[in-house]
């Protein structure tokens, strides 16, 4: 088994089995989302690499920022805040604690697929459009056991890189709202219907004239007789 211990000046050594507990037990929920499905033997060597060489008293420091910031480093940040250095991706971090942990969010995104009624957050709809395609084919999928999980664990990847990417962005977890949708109205446009609008006297007037004027022009036309030629009479077989 490896050595956990971690060697100090002048002082006895540490246990980071002990830093690992202690900091457990200030920020529990926040340590079991922040190393979430990872074995305690690397929590315990990730730790173990980021205090080596640090005194006593500056691992000190870095507990006391625990528990004044209230959430779980990733050891390289509790390693700068043992060494004083303070702001340090600390507002991300804060921003972090805000989402779900994936599984927890997984679940969700199970129950909402099988009942749209239930709330989802705003990282889970993003995670879950990352993968849509794949969550698609499970209600055609042959071998479902092999589809869910590879649905699933991509789900949980997208899902942590959505949480890194809004977190780096300031963007909050909140619960996702679907857009309103907004029927479209089929409208006829500049289509020329004729107007409304009543005419004046002069208007109906100057109508009128017009129609009379195309009649007249009509009858004259009618009236005209239809001139022949000797030629066309012997064509046709006339004369003596």
């Amino acid at each position: 088994m490896a050595d956990l211990t971690v060697q100090q000046t002048s002082q006895a050594p540490i246990s980071v089995l002990d830093i690992v507990g202690v900091v457990k037990a200030i920020v529990p929920r926040s340590f079991e989302k922040a190393f979430e499905g990872m074995e305690a033997k690397h929590i315990a060597n990730a730790f173990k690499v980021c205090v080596e060489g640090l005194s006593r008293e500056q691992i000190n420091n870095g507990m006391s920022m625990v528990r004044e910031q209230g959430f779980c480093p990733d050891p390289a940040v509790f390693r700068k805040w043992c060494l004083g250095i303070q702001g340090f991706g600390t507002e991300q971090e804060r921003v972090r604690e805000t989402f779900k942990g994936k599984h927890a969010a997984l679940a969700t995104i199970i129950r909402w697929r099988e009942d749209r009624q239930v709330k989802i957050t705003n990282a889970e709809k993003e995670a879950y459009d990352r993968c849509y395609s794949m969550f698609l084919d499970l209600d055609y999928a042959k071998n479902y056991e092999r589809s869910s999980y590879y649905a699933y664990e991509a789900f949980k990847d997208n899902y942590a890189d959505v949480i890194r990417e809004f977190s780096e962005q300031g963007i909050r977890q909140a619960l996702w709202i679907k857009p309103v949708e907004i029927a479209k109205k089929t409208e006829a446009k500049n289509a020329d219907f004729g107007s409304d609008k009543p005419k004046t006297p002069e208007e109906e007037a100057a109508d009128k004239a017009k129609v009379q004027q195309y009649i007249a022009n009509l009858k004259s036309l009618l009236k005209q007789p239809v001139a022949s030629s000797k030629k066309d009479d012997e064509s046709m077989g006339g004369g003596v």
